[in-house]
């Protein structure tokens, strides 16, 4: 639930003279401290009293799973807005970017805040004037609430310690995008659903292979995303981003990314499954961009890079914003008409091929009691390396016109409605060519993963029966979100909610699983 920030949320708290800048706990400590919830909820009030705090609302999005609020942020002209209704009504382009989704990973709280400071003081009357973006400073607050100096040991900073990683109940949230359980993860879907933001940005920390980048990025690795997105995202928006930020701050940035082991090395990207938030959003038809600043970087820099790439994107969307929004609506479009027809699976990373990565040192520091901080160095070299950036799908299929979850309980429609995916329930019997999944194998991971046994399915599709059964609840291809719904209810899917034991009680091998595909209606259309 969208709401106005409420003055009892900030009782107890010192507000800033009015016309005095408030200054995050990075600036306040020489960068030796991150800000906190309390911190943070009497910066945004306080900005109210800058001469034009007006520019900047303050409100909440929902509440954590300890019932700590969600803040959200509004920028855009004179008279920024929480009312999604009025949000979409102005029409133009819409952002939203979030930061904090891991607790520890801190730069892209601090940013943020600095920019909405700037913005309050006048800064960025162009930028926000032409488009409405939304902010969530601090995404995962019960995490970032549990400070302490052994979180992220390696980091380089700030000495005062970091978050943790996953929320209270142990999830991490950025797995958390096609089972939604967190309170967290559902209150993001409905600011999604709500807004409908062309272009979402999700801010992180990396760490891992030594690199000679300030900060790396990613965008949708779903295979499924459409490739004209996939396109866009890439050369009208990253590389354009790229070259900028080199220009005017002198940061090097480049595509997100691990170097392998052996020979010949490679520089291979992520994860292509929808678990991951700005996977999910190119199912969505929507731009995502994944911000991930070095982690062996002064805490200064990694906050300085991260502001950099946030004005950068918005800069390149907003110049691209007519093409940017012709083109989502287009796909909306296209899949409201059946003219979008495939969806893949069998999924591997694309061929490597040539390319000279900046590689650089790094020295290990000991803190007593704690363990190594890593410390990146200033020079770095040229190596060829195998760039392996985006997936592609071994196998594609034809999507129906619908499925069918036959029997369907009342968490299968929870379960699509965090999602924004349509269904309609069958009050009689239809006429329809159905295809059933016939379950051969079912296996299950050993390992307990965010709380779950993953499973995944073998088996064949058959001729089903000639008609859609009465109570059966039916979702159609034929909406914006049909990518999402092949995602989450294909028996194939790689990442559905079959993978996360969502129909478990449904499954037995031998036996037909509860979803089937309706590949013809009456008249024989898909």
């Amino acid at each position: 639930m969208l709401t106005a920030l409420a003055p009892a949320l900030l009782l107890g708290l010192s507000i800033a003279p009015q016309d005095a800048a408030p200054r995050t706990a990075p600036e306040a400590s020489a960068h030796g401290r991150t800000t906190t919830l309390a911190e943070a909820q009497q910066f945004l009030e306080a900005l109210a009293g800058l001469p034009e705090g007006h520019r900047v609302a303050v409100g909440t999005a929902g509440t954590s799973g300890e019932g700590r609020p969600l803040l959200l942020a509004a920028v855009g002209g004179d008279q920024p807005t929480l009312d999604a209704e009025v949000a979409r009504q102005r029409g133009g382009l819409r952002l939203l970017i979030v930061a904090n989704i891991h607790g520890g990973e801190v730069e892209g709280k601090e940013a943020v805040l600095q920019l909405l400071r700037e913005t309050a003081e006048g800064a960025h009357d162009a930028r926000w004037g032409d488009c409405q973006t939304w902010f969530l400073p601090i995404y995962n607050v019960d995490g970032n609430e549990r400070i302490a100096r052994a979180n992220r040991v390696s980091q380089n900073g700030p000495d005062g310690g970091v978050g943790e990683r996953a929320n209270a109940a142990g999830l991490d949230l950025n797995r958390d995008f096609v089972k939604a359980e967190a309170p967290e993860t559902r209150a993001l879907l409905q600011v999604v659903s709500a807004f409908d933001p062309h272009l979402v940005m999700d801010l992180h920390t990396t760490d891992g292979s030594y690199h000679g980048y300030h900060l790396t990025y990613a965008t949708s690795l779903s295979p499924n995303t459409d490739p004209r997105l996939d396109r866009f995202t890439r050369e009208r928006i990253l590389a354009t981003t790229r070259s900028r930020v080199r220009a005017t701050d002198g940061f090097r940035i480049f595509d997100y990314g691990n170097l392998t082991r052996g020979e010949p090395q490679r520089w291979a990207t992520y994860d292509h499954r929808p678990r991951f938030g700005t996977n999910m959003l190119g199912l969505r038809n929507r731009v995502a961009v994944l911000s991930e600043a070095y982690s062996y970087l002064p805490f200064a820099e990694r906050i300085a890079v991260t502001r950099a790439f946030v004005l950068g994107v918005v800069d390149s969307a907003r110049a691209a914003a007519p093409e940017l929004m012709a083109l989502t609506a287009r796909l909306d479009a296209e899949l409201v008409e059946g003219r979008a027809t495939l969806f893949g699976d069998q999924t591997r990373l694309c061929e490597p091929r040539p390319w000279d990565l900046l590689v650089g040192e790094v020295e290990e520091v000991p803190l007593e009691g704690l363990g190594t901080r890593r410390v990146a160095g200033t020079v770095w070299r040229t190596q060829r390396v195998g760039l392996q950036d985006r997936f592609v799908a071994g196998r594609l299929r034809v999507l129906p016109a619908a499925w069918v979850v036959a029997e369907p309980t009342e968490e299968d429609r929870a379960a699509l409605d965090r999602h924004g995916v349509r269904y309609e329930l069958a009050t009689a019997e239809r006429p329809a060519s159905l295809q059933r999944f016939m379950i051969a194998d079912v296996r299950r991971a050993e390992r307990l993963f965010q709380g779950h046994h993953e499973v995944a399915l073998g088996g064949s599709w058959e001729p089903g029966p000639d008609a859609v059964p009465e109570g059966s609840l039916v979702v159609p291809s034929r909406q914006p979100l049909g990518r999402m719904a092949a995602q989450l209810l294909e028996p194939e899917s790689e990442d559905s909610l079959f993978t996360w034991n969502h129909f478990d009680a449904r499954l037995t091998v031998g036996e037909l699983a509860p979803v089937l595909r309706v590949e013809t209606g009456p008249g024989g259309q898909r």
